[in-house]
């Protein structure tokens, strides 16, 4: 597998963790040991998994233009320091379908 696979795997599963634990918090829902708190902590946790992920992605690809580069950067860091969930989620989710094709093909071999 690809590490491209690798992101949307981690992704896919931060996001369900997320949620689970989000679903969890509002309910005041406990099962075991695992509460809203744990598995919130547990889906920012593995965010930073596919963060890095996409981080190494974003550096090893030569066909991405390095002002591109530097936007993807930028808009990853921002959601995650500032800890604005939302931006986190959407420059991930652009880069779910998006990355692919910017990452690995360029406007030239299209054509």
């Amino acid at each position: 597998m690809n590490l491209f696979t690798y992101y949307r795997i981690a992704f896919v599963l931060s996001f369900i963790i997320l949620m689970a634990g989000s679903v969890f918090k509002v309910t005041h829902m406990e099962v075991g040991f695992l509460n809203g708190n744990h598995l919130i902590t547990a889906g920012l946790l593995s965010s930073v998994f596919y963060i890095a992920l996409a981080y190494f992605m974003i550096f090893k690809s030569k066909k991405m233009p390095a002002g591109e580069k530097l936007i993807w950067v930028i808009c990853f860091a921002l959601g995650f320091i500032v800890n604005v969930g939302f931006i986190s989620f959407a420059t991930a989710l652009v880069f779910f379908f998006v990355g692919p094709k910017r990452l690995f093909f360029s406007n030239k071999e299209n054509i």
